[in-house]
């Protein structure tokens, strides 16, 4: 489990045991993890068959001083506690700020106080750091970033396997392709998903989240990747902009032609070695490391069949030159990868070969 996963997950198991502050300050562009984690806190703080009686919400773009205060100063109704939540904390003005940090320092012990905020970088401004200090010395501030991709695609994987489904490689590819990998746009995706899975095998696949997400956005990148290695270098470099200028990320289009380069050496590598025993599609597709769907391999061995060996490694080594400089350096993506399949093209290699 990645560091910010592991985060959330101390954050969630101490509510889950009752383990409850007096204010909570939180912030953060990750909205659904925060709105799951006030539903968790609304769920053990206000315990009951009537949690609403004693719930209020007070968004800042309405705010009313008046309405605020008789809220925080109420006493539980049929509870042990009331709880009042502040949302956009950063529409309120200077003096509504002001008002809120005043009150809430002498709120009763019964009454637990949810302040959010979704513009991290309004924590600049002294009013923010006024309140998260105040959290942090009353209760508890915690900052609600986003998943890594990593961790987004964990958790994509964990909810689907919570309810009984899974995603075929290919499928999770063409989805984060598609929405990209912060977990609140997937999560958006994931219902539609779950109930368009095969009810037979319970398998989410790439017809399911091209249907799903939009059949045209998602196999562009798919017949992109068919083109590889063609005899028009020229036209495919010409693709992969166009690709990029409409939408895809470049560092998505950077993983699936290194994940396509990699399937075909190894396609590349299997044949050379062991021949007639894997040029059948069904044979090879139970050698691949990674998935591919039975009625495609045969299209990924003719393509293989358009390098030699020693044309993929540099290519491969020339692609791993642009990934690197894309977590290294301010250049655009879409330069680098173009940079890579010029050189690739001209038979040059970029960076050593890896040792």
């Amino acid at each position: 489990m990645g560091r910010i996963l592991q985060r959330y997950k101390r954050l969630f198991d101490d509510v889950k045991k009752g383990k409850l502050h007096r204010l909570y300050f939180l912030y953060g562009p990750e909205e659904y993890m925060k709105k799951e984690f006030v539903g968790e806190l609304v769920k053990s703080a206000l315990s009951g068959d009537n949690p609403a009686f004693n719930l209020d919400v007070i968004h800042g773009d309405e705010f009313d001083p008046d309405r605020f205060n008789d809220r925080i100063s109420s006493f539980p109704l049929f509870n042990e506690r009331r709880m009042v939540i502040v949302k956009k904390f950063e529409a309120l003005s200077a003096s509504q700020k002001d008002y809120v940090l005043q009150q809430i320092s002498n709120t009763p012990d019964s009454v637990i106080v949810v302040v959010e905020a979704s513009k991290m970088e309004k924590l600049l401004l002294v009013r923010e750091k006024n309140l998260k200090k105040l959290a942090d010395a009353r209760g508890l501030s915690f900052d609600f970033e986003y998943l890594t991709d990593e961790e987004s695609v964990e958790r994509v994987k964990a909810r689907l396997r919570k309810e009984g489904l899974a995603i075929e490689p290919e499928a999770l590819d063409v989805l984060i392709g598609s929405v990209g990998t912060h977990f609140s746009d997937l999560v958006n995706e994931l219902d539609k998903l779950a109930m368009s899975a095969d009810p037979e095998t319970n398998v989410i696949d790439r017809d399911t989240v091209s249907a799903v997400v939009g059949r045209y956005r998602t196999e562009t990148i798919w017949a992109f990747l068919d083109d590889l290695g063609d005899d028009n270098a020229g036209h495919f470099i010409k693709r992969m902009n166009k690709l990029v200028d409409s939408g895809h990320d470049p560092v998505y289009v950077l993983a699936m032609l290194l994940g396509r380069v990699i399937q075909l050496m190894e396609i590349k590598l299997l044949l050379k070695d062991e021949g007639p025993s894997v040029r059948s599609p069904s044979a090879m597709s139970g050698r691949l490391s990674r998935y591919v769907r039975l009625n495609e391999v045969g299209k990924r061995i003719e393509q293989s069949r358009r390098f030699e060996i020693d044309e993929l490694d540099r290519f491969l080594d020339n692609l791993r030159w642009a990934e690197t400089r894309l977590k290294s350096t301010t250049i655009h993506g879409q330069s680098l990868i173009e940079t890579s399949l010029v050189a690739s093209t001209l038979r040059k290699r970029l960076a050593e070969p890896a040792n």
